[in-house]
Order: C-alpha cells, then structure tokens, then sequence
C-alpha cells in the first residue's frame, strides 16, 4: 500500500494530541501540576512561616507553578518546531509519502528524508479519525493523516498491523 499525502502544521498538532493521549500521565498532566500548586501554597499559607514545612511547601510551590505555566507552552512549541524541522518556512505543506507492507514500512518527505523500518522496529500503533501513528519507539512515531487513505487501504492497514502488532 502506498499513500501520498500532503503534510500540514494542523496535522502535526492532531499527531501529538493523539501521542498525548495514549498513556494515562499525558492525560493527567495538565491538571496535576496546578493542584500541586495549589495544595502547596495554601499549605504554606496555613503553616508557620519559621517552620521547616513551610520552605518544602513554597518550593514546590513554586517548582510546580512554574510547570504549570511551562508544560503547556511546551505543548504548543513542540509540534510547531518539530514541523519546521521538516517544512522550510516558504512553504505551508510539505509533500509525504508512505509505503506499508507486510516487510517494512518506509516513511518520507520529498526531497527531505526517508526512513526505513521493518516491522521488529515498529512499536506500536494509534489511529483516530485525523491522525494515524506508528510508534518507533516510547518517544517517536511516523504518522500520516487517516483521510489520505481509501477505505480498502485503511482495511489493509489495519490487517497489516494486526498480523505484525498483534492488535489492530
């Protein structure tokens, strides 16, 4: 199966949305570090000022405030400079192209890169009505817009990944 597609900046932003929201911790994530900040201000309101409890408290108070501002400006620079990386900036999309098989997959960007990958370094796999992923290990993944495929090929695909992946 081969699919052309074109690659565009909202389709990087759905890519780690959906990476997010594999695993419990980047689901959690945005709402953990404000209630750490929260809980341990008003810890260290209540608490004695001259008490050892109240230094731990404010740092990490302040510790998990700056997280709380932090992570989710990370969240917004990481897909755009990820896409940059691969998209010169006189351009708005940038052609790709995917070729899946029962041998391998190879992923790449016309004139940019290509990566080849059999199925032993293919990880795991996430699909949603936007976006399909291939991980290639806990932190990376190839991924392709679902409306670049036809119905026939998204049947494949998932027989593919069900036969190499053991899931589908």
């Amino acid at each position: 199966m081969r699919l052309e597609f074109p690659l565009a900046f909202a389709d990087f932003r759905a890519a780690f949305r959906l990476y997010r929201s594999q695993s419990l911790i980047g689901r959690l994530n945005p709402f953990i570090w404000p209630i750490l900040t929260v809980l341990c201000l008003g810890l260290a309101i209540v608490s004695n000022v001259k008490s050892e409890l109240f230094a731990q408290a404010v740092g990490i108070g302040v510790a998990s405030a700056w997280l709380s501002v932090g992570l989710p400006i990370a969240r917004l620079v990481n897909p755009f400079r990820s896409y940059r990386r691969i998209v010169p900036k006189a351009q708005s999309t940038q052609r790709c192209f995917a070729e899946i098989d029962d041998e391998h997959v190879v992923f790449g960007v016309d004139g940019v890169f290509e990566f080849r990958y059999s199925w032993k370094g293919i990880r795991g796999f996430a699909q949603n009505k936007r976006i399909t992923l291939l991980f290639t290990s806990k932190y990376s993944f190839l991924l392709f817009p679902t409306n670049a495929m036809t119905s026939q090929q998204a049947e494949e695909l998932k027989m593919i990944v069900a036969r190499r992946l053991g899931k589908a």
